[in-house]
């Protein structure tokens, strides 16, 4: 009997030890994760979660204790400290006056943490929120793949927290030409000018990795000459990176709240009619995944004038040449891919009609402006048409402003002069004389006839 008993009271002690352990050190909870206010919408954000104490949590409160076998090392002891019962203690010097961690103390964590503490990786995609898998309590640092910010917080057994990490900002507006929209995101400008753009970037907190990417359409020659402004040019590099016109390349460490302004030119080309061609973008992508912002886009235009010429009938009319005259008098010459003005009409470029009536060549590559059109060359047997004024408006990208045509109609036969001019008078007093002619030839001759007689 005395056996048995002895057995009972330890299967009790075993059951009671059992069930202390349970309390103790199987309670579990998750880490939520919420990504920095204007993530973009398609960014993956990568949340690697370390484990860097243990922690039982009570009633009275929570303990932390260092893993099986390891003890403090490096700077981490400068900032923690273990007790004689073995628990972890924050010294005074890991405290600010606020009671949060210092930035030496998150430095000695973010140090003293390796990949065997690694106990979860949560992700998500744009601002909506990562979560962890199921974890014991501790205190947990939180790396995060936006910027260099790190979270340092306790389980017991829950914990949301905020990625402090902030997004870059990007902005990019033309800044120097003929004809600029007030939000600087629309021009117009004349093919083979430059035109300026500015873009700024803003540092956030813990920015990493910021690129600045910059993509030109074919309507856009860019001159190799950019400035970076507002950062130390020690902090970054510029280049080329995949589809990019060109690259900027910031180092880590810039301050928050700092802003990059960026300046640059491209020469406007005869392809930028259209919104694809004279579209300039600017991203900025940032942290370990290369999120990229969206784009900053700009868009520069330049319109174009033909013609069409046909007779009084509507038949194509070949053979007419035509120049084309801006409000200053000048005429519009086009070579080497740009457009400039001349001050005689023998020095403009002229643009002849064919068999289909229609130009051999377009008056491409304009700014706004009032123009007129000059027909220079007269098909033989035909009368000179009328000058034909054009006026292409600011900030109008339609179709219709930017691309005008006009059909030109000479009519053929001499020009006489109208019925009452000067030359019917001519006609009546040349008639006139050769009546009072006929009249005197008629008497002298009836004279003549009588002496003779």
């Amino acid at each position: 009997m005395k056996h048995l008993k002895n057995l009972f009271a330890a299967a009790l002690t075993l059951v009671v030890a059992m069930a202390l352990s349970v309390t103790a050190f199987a309670a579990q909870g998750t880490i939520k994760i919420t990504p920095p206010a204007g993530t973009p919408a398609n960014a993956t954000n990568t949340y690697k979660i370390y484990k860097v104490f243990d922690a039982v949590a009570s009633d009275a409160g929570i303990s932390y204790k260092l893993h099986k076998g390891t003890e403090l090392t490096g700077d981490m002891a400068t900032y923690f400290e273990v007790d004689p019962a073995g628990n972890v203690k924050a010294k005074d010097a890991a405290k600010d006056s606020e009671g949060k961690l210092t930035a030496g103390a998150i430095a000695a964590i973010t140090a003293y943490v390796t990949e065997s503490d690694l106990v979860d990786t949560a992700t998500s995609t744009g601002t909506a929120v990562a979560e962890s898998k199921q974890l014991d309590n501790g205190y947990y640092f939180i790396k995060t793949s936006t910027g260099t910010v790190v979270t340092i917080d306790s389980t017991t057994p829950n914990a949301e927290v905020i990625d402090k990490n902030t997004v870059p900002g990007v902005d990019k507006k033309i800044t120097n030409t003929f004809s600029i929209d007030e939000d600087g995101k629309k021009a117009l400008a004349q093919v083979g000018t430059d035109v300026e753009f500015t873009a700024t970037v803003t540092f956030g907190t813990g920015s990493k990795n910021v690129k600045f990417h910059d993509t030109m359409g074919t309507g856009l020659s860019y001159n190799g000459d950019v400035t970076v402004t507002g950062v130390d040019s020690t902090m970054y590099t510029v280049g080329k990176e995949g589809g990019d016109t060109f690259t900027i390349t910031f180092n880590d460490g810039i301050a928050k709240d700092a802003v990059a302004t960026i300046k640059y030119t491209a020469k406007v080309t005869d392809a930028a009619l259209t919104v694809d061609t004279g579209k300039n973008t600017a991203t900025v992508s940032y942290g370990d995944n290369n999120a990229t912002t969206p784009g900053s886009d700009t868009n520069v235009y330049n319109a174009t004038i033909s013609v069409i010429k046909n007779d009084e009938n509507g038949k194509a009319l070949p053979g007419a040449g035509f120049v084309l005259k801006n409000a200053a008098g000048k005429y519009y010459k086009f070579a080497n891919n740009a457009v400039t003005w001349v001050d005689t009409e023998a020095d403009a470029t002229e643009y002849t009609s064919g068999d289909d009536g229609k130009l051999n060549g377009e008056f491409s590559g304009l700014a706004n402006g009032t123009y007129t059109l000059v027909e220079k060359t007269v098909p033989a047997g035909y009368n000179k048409a009328a000058d034909k004024e054009f006026t292409i408006a600011e900030h109008d990208y339609s179709a219709t402003n930017l691309k005008q045509t006009a059909t030109v109609v000479n009519e053929s036969g001499a020009e006489l002069p109208s019925t009452g001019g000067m030359g019917t008078t001519l006609f009546y007093v040349v008639g006139g004389l050769m009546v009072a002619g006929a009249a005197i030839a008629l008497i002298a001759k009836s004279r003549v006839a009588k002496m003779e007689a």
